[in-house]
């Protein structure tokens, strides 16, 4: 009883220490590098929250030190000390998007560690129907990241039609969220001059 309790107890400092280090290196994207941030091994990854798990697999971004896919149910990992992690979506869906006007590249399934979009740290603003009742959902100004991503997590199930307005262009796609849909959005073009 005592080993299961200390146990449960080392697993809870190791997680809060991790999450205190995130917040420490601004998720990997300040002037810290991923050399700051503890190792963590499967058991530690798999105990994050989704969204955690997103934002911890930015601090690997573009360093080869681990590679994380995000799943139309799951994420995924290989972590820096090749341990395989896993972790359920549990009825969220993520739909990582990165808006362009040249630059895209082809994806299906979101990799945070490697796909990078062409608008880096640019304000626009998202909105988000859900095409089955009509409903907005998100109305907001967001910032794309240092990967040129913005993350909108959403209820699974529902077909949504996102639109982003950017410096008097606009993108809009109805996106699916079902277990075969795409996670990795890179097909949202800007263009001058589109009326909804």
């Amino acid at each position: 009883m005592m080993k299961t309790m200390k146990n449960k107890r080392t697993k809870a400092l190791l997680v809060s220490f991790f999450l205190t280090a995130l917040v420490l290196v601004g998720f990997g994207y300040s002037r810290y590098s991923s050399a700051d941030v503890p190792m963590m091994d499967a058991k530690t990854f798999s105990a994050l929250t989704p969204q955690q798990a997103l934002e911890a697999s930015k601090v690997w971004h573009h360093t080869g030190k681990a590679t994380v896919k995000v799943l139309p149910d799951h994420i995924e990992a290989r972590l820096p000390n090749n341990e395989r992690a896993k972790i359920a979506l549990n009825g969220e869906f993520l739909l990582s998007i990165a808006p362009y006007i040249n630059k895209t590249h082809n994806c299906t399934f979101h990799v945070p560690t490697g796909c990078q979009g062409e608008l880096v740290e640019q304000p626009m603003h998202v909105m988000v129907t859900d095409k089955n009742t009509g409903k907005v959902v998100k109305n907001e100004m967001v910032t794309t990241g240092k990967d040129g991503f913005v993350d909108l997590w959403l209820p699974q199930g529902p077909n949504y039609e996102v639109m982003f307005h950017y410096n008097n262009m606009m993108a809009m796609e109805t996106l699916p969220t079902q277990m075969d849909s795409r996670t990795c959005i890179t097909t949202m073009r800007f263009k001058a001059g589109m009326s909804h």
